[in-house]
């Protein structure tokens, strides 16, 4: 069995996400939300109108 610390970890998942394309830590492809619940579609409907009340953004991005 092959031991791997986290930096090797780490230097190896970099060097994937590279190859890949990706950069930064913003490269996470959002949820399409299609198998929410309606429940959680209220939820999510909720925090974003009581943001909007206090004239804020949400602190997400929500697909519902």
């Amino acid at each position: 069995m092959r031991r791997t610390t986290l930096k090797e970890l780490g230097e190896s998942i970099e060097r994937k996400k590279a190859e890949l394309g990706y950069s930064g830590q913003d490269y996470v492809v959002r949820n399409s939300g299609q198998y929410r619940t309606e429940s959680k579609r209220a939820l999510l409907r909720n925090i974003e109108a009581a943001a909007a009340e206090r004239g804020e953004e949400p602190p997400f991005k929500a697909n519902y």
